[in-house]
Formats: C-alpha cells, sequence, structure tokens
C-alpha cells in the first residue's frame, strides 16, 4: 500500500471517527440528483449498481427503498462503510455488497456494472500521482 493510500485512510478514517456523518459538508439525508440521474437511465431493478466513495451516504437507503437489488458500495474507510452498515442493521446489510478499498489501487471486476455513482471521490485525486494507476 502506498504512502499516499495510507494517507488518504487515514484521513477518511479520522473523519469517521470523530464527526457524524450529519455534521460533514457533504451530508445529504435525500440524495435527490444522484437518485434522479439513476432514475433517467432507466434500469431496472436488477441493475447492478456501485456506489464509489459511499461513506455513510443515505443514497443506498433510498436504493433499497426503491428495490434495486445488486448494490456494491465501496469507500477506503471502513468506518464510514460501518456507520451505513449500522443504519441499515443486519437485514438490509446482508443484501449490500461492502468493499474497503481505495479506488485507485482496487481491482474490480470487467464490465460487472450497469450503474458507477462516484458523487466526489475523484474530486479529492488532486494530484497527479492520485489520478495516475501504476
Amino acid at each position: 500500500m502506498s504512502n499516499n493510500t495510507m494517507d488518504s485512510k487515514t484521513h477518511w478514517s479520522h473523519i469517521y471517527q470523530t464527526k457524524s456523518p450529519l455534521n460533514v459538508s457533504w451530508y445529504q439525508a435525500q440524495p435527490d440528483l444522484s437518485l434522479g440521474m439513476i432514475h433517467q437511465t432507466h434500469v431496472g431493478s436488477q441493475a447492478q449498481i456501485i456506489d464509489v466513495g459511499a461513506g455513510a451516504s443515505t443514497l443506498v437507503d433510498h436504493l433499497l427503498m426503491l428495490d434495486y437489488q445488486h448494490i456494491t458500495l465501496l469507500d477506503i474507510s471502513s468506518e464510514a462503510l460501518n456507520i451505513t452498515h449500522q443504519r441499515l442493521g443486519e437485514a438490509k446489510s446482508a443484501q449490500i455488497q461492502w468493499l474497503v478499498g481505495d479506488i485507485t489501487h482496487i481491482t474490480l471486476p470487467e464490465k460487472a456494472y450497469d450503474i458507477w455513482h462516484d458523487r466526489a471521490v475523484f474530486h479529492f485525486l488532486s494530484q497527479p500521482p492520485q489520478r495516475s494507476r501504476d
């Protein structure tokens, strides 16, 4: 694991250890824009959806309410995903594929997702080495 990955992991883990998801600037109780964009794709409830940088987002709650069946959440912070897991409870959490990893280093299966949702992950990759993959 590179120093940049460890620094990012430490950074995001610290945020989710010390702040409530309700108190971060990017929190949305109702992710209307994301839900609208997903709806505009006209994929059905069987679509494979990945939320990259899912954090403690409520998007997954809404996707489950809309009966989407195949949702993957990916985040560099296990703390963030644990918050979502606890919020959803065991029954709903069992319906989700949980991935902890850095999007710049994790290997995802090819052509596995119909929808890739990323609200701001790439915004934080501000340095050229962060944006290139070895």
